[in-house]
């Protein structure tokens, strides 16, 4: 089995699913939203963050950097500036530099941890989940790129009766996903766009096997959220949000569990700066959206008959009753 890299595991989420959760964020995603907040998971090798405001250009990561990624130029006025060229980066195993810089410029994205790591880090808040109704969710990236990992990380927590949600785009193929079927309470999954040309052309993914598995997971009696992330200019019209209506008012009868619009934000936008990858992000000067931008979609959604909407997410206090 391969334990994919993890980027963190982030304790006490309330935007994960229900309750007090702790998140576990994969790296590696097959798909590339170019407005990801997540960046740091798309791809699945070792990379660093470099935050330029805290190196002093000393040149320790340069004396130990074995492919040349990292050299020492001088600058016009004659003082030592450190250069960083990316594409030579070999991900060291030990990723030397970070531990030879002194002030802390760099930082490792993505660690190798043992399967008992995880678990023993993420039922350590158990009392949590079971007095706010929470439990552990699957992140990234997306936990399909890597389904037996997930499996064996969402039976074990099964084990421990502890409520298990993916957060997923639901790209994998149907036999990947229904082995989790018996183990994971909530599937909290992203639709895009429903224009299958934008979808391919943008995310890179086809949309039809996404929307098969939605529909799939429906009629197994899954417990489905849906998000919707709208995006400035790819899915924020009348008739992205007409679409999403249509298609989720045929699952009112499956008592889909809930549908939250996500409205864009910049948060993610600083890592791409970090990740050194800041000249690829294609939202540079596009603002928060204001969530009253999302009222006619939550209007049309609840006319449609869907009972649980938000804007932002779910959050909140479940209490002990969450599906193990």
């Amino acid at each position: 089995m391969k334990i994919p890299l993890i980027t963190e595991i982030q304790r006490f989420c309330l935007q994960d699913g229900p309750g007090i959760r702790s998140t576990i964020f994969i790296k590696g995603c097959p798909l590339h939203c170019p407005w990801c907040h997540n960046p740091e998971t798309q791809h699945t090798e070792k990379e660093f963050y470099y935050h330029s405001d805290k190196c002093v250009h000393c040149g320790k990561c340069v004396e130990v950097c074995p492919s040349g990624a990292s050299t020492m130029e001088t600058s016009a006025d004659g003082k030592p500036v450190l250069n960083i060229n990316r594409s030579k980066c070999a991900g060291c195993v030990n990723m030397s530099c970070i531990e030879a810089c002194p002030t802390g410029a760099r930082e490792a994205v993505g660690q190798q941890l043992e399967f008992d790591a995880i678990i023993k880090e993420v039922i350590s808040d158990r009392p949590f989940y079971k007095n706010s109704g929470g439990g552990v969710t699957i992140s990234g990236g997306d936990p399909l790129l890597f389904p037996k990992f997930t499996l064996e990380i969402a039976k074990k927590l099964k084990e421990e009766q502890i409520h298990v949600g993916i957060e997923t785009s639901c790209f994998a193929k149907w036999e990947k996903i229904q082995p989790l079927l018996p183990y994971v309470g909530m599937f909290l999954v992203d639709i895009k766009s429903l224009d299958p040309i934008k979808h391919k052309e943008t995310v890179g993914w086809p949309l039809e096997p996404i929307l098969s598995n939605i529909q799939k997971l429906l009629e197994s009696g899954a417990n489905v959220r849906i998000h919707l992330p709208i995006i400035p200019g790819f899915n924020d019209t009348n008739k992205d949000f007409e679409a999403y209506v249509e298609f989720l008012r045929q699952f009112v009868e499956y008592n889909i569990h809930g549908v939250d619009a996500l409205p864009y934000h910049v948060y993610g936008e600083s890592k791409y700066r970090f990740l050194g990858r800041h000249d690829e992000y294609q939202f540079k000067n596009v603002k928060n959206m204001p969530a009253g931008n999302l009222k006619p979609l939550v209007q049309a959604l609840k006319a449609a008959g869907i009972k649980k909407i938000t804007i932002g997410g779910m959050v909140g206090m479940g209490g002990d009753k969450q599906k193990k």
